[in-house]
């Protein structure tokens, strides 16, 4: 039992003096815990609705009362019934309600139409109860029917593969263009292969292209298969352009691995740069990307925070592309995100690594 104290304590003194390990063992689970604590949430926190009034100023005070509520958020009104799904593709609505003259049999006069997104299919019944709740009671009566008609788009019959093949996508083009390459480009150091590189005539950048081309190439691989297998296993089509809906998985395998890139030339192990890419690109575009939950459900101040990832751009403009049959203007903002910070990331990682290969 000495001897094995004698270990222990040696082990406990090197944890201790290593500040790498001392933030990982220590600081980082305290971290993801607050930050993924209040990420989480499996209630809607907000709803962004669009009303088209179609039955004229009597229907005000139902407006009013809708724009209102308590989980409301932004209000977009509509001229016409035929705007609703322009507004799903524009606004980034969750939900829609169409307010028209009412029909014989009912107590009240309007009828009431409402269209739920449902390409996120957890969401759906958070979304409908509280205004279904709000209309029957407080403009009806608890006691009365309500000429309630909903209507499903983009998702009519409720599959929730749609709500996780973005997010599985997501994570197969992490794990190959950032994690994986990221490996690649350290051990070119740690195995001493950068030496022999360095007595080449190529300078640092036709390094690191050469070997981007490889695992480009390769993840447009994934992308065929997964578009396939989509298609043909779980009958997932592509509402928009096919052309569009590629170049836009590309540019997201391109971003991830310019962040792979950066990870790799800045860290002396790869283990450092697994674990780096593990804590600090992996899971928190696991959890705030708006695959597991939507990131409308969670506090404001992580929905900030969510924006700053890839992730959450690359979900919001698959779902906008293959299922809203979104074009280019509409998704132009998730396309100038990742291609601005995956050329940032390669001008960073590539001064890193001429840093590294001068000293070889």
């Amino acid at each position: 039992m000495r001897g094995i104290w004698t270990v222990a304590r040696k082990e406990l003194s090197h944890i201790l003096r290593d500040k790498v390990s001392g933030l990982i063992l220590f600081a980082l689970p305290a971290l993801f815990f607050i930050t993924i604590g209040f990420a989480i949430s499996i209630d809607i926190q907000r709803i962004d609705l669009a009303i088209a009034n179609t039955a004229g100023p009597k229907a005000n005070e139902v407006v009013n009362h809708l724009c209102n509520m308590d989980k409301v958020g932004k209000v977009v009104m509509l001229d016409s019934p035929s705007q609703v799904e322009e507004s799903f593709a524009r606004d980034g609505i969750s939900a829609a309600i169409v307010i028209s003259e009412g029909e014989w049999g009912y107590n009240v006069p309007f009828k009431f139409d409402l269209f739920i997104d449902c390409s996120f299919a957890t969401n759906i019944l958070a979304i409908k109860n509280p205004i279904n709740s709000a209309i029957k009671s407080s403009l009806i009566g608890p006691g009365n029917d309500a000429p309630f008609t909903i209507r499903y788009l983009y998702n009519a019959d409720l599959n929730r593969r749609m709500a996780t093949i973005p997010g599985i996508i997501m994570i197969i083009l992490i794990v190959v263009s950032t994690m994986i390459f990221s490996i690649s480009i350290n051990k070119e150091k740690v195995h001493g292969t950068s030496r022999l590189l360095s007595l080449t005539p190529l300078e640092p950048i036709r390094i690191v292209i050469g070997k981007i081309i490889p695992y480009f190439l390769i993840s447009l691989v994934h992308i065929s298969y997964l578009i396939f297998l989509g298609q043909s296993v779980f009958g997932l089509g592509i509402n928009g352009s096919f052309l569009l809906y590629f170049l836009f998985c590309a540019l997201f395998s391109f971003n991830s691995m310019m962040l792979g890139l950066l990870v790799g030339s800045y860290c002396k192990t790869y283990e450092a740069a697994l674990i780096i890419c593990w804590f600090f690109i992996f899971t928190p575009n696991l959890f705030l990307s708006g695959f597991v939950m939507p990131v409308s459900s969670m506090p404001e101040m992580m929905q900030r925070v969510a924006r700053l990832y890839n992730g959450y751009h690359f979900i919001e403009g698959y779902r906008g592309i293959a299922y809203k049959g979104t074009g280019f203007a509409e998704n132009l903002p998730y396309i100038l995100f990742l291609t601005i910070q995956g050329l940032v990331a390669f001008i960073i990682a590539l001064l890193g690594f001429s840093r590294r290969y001068s000293k070889s």
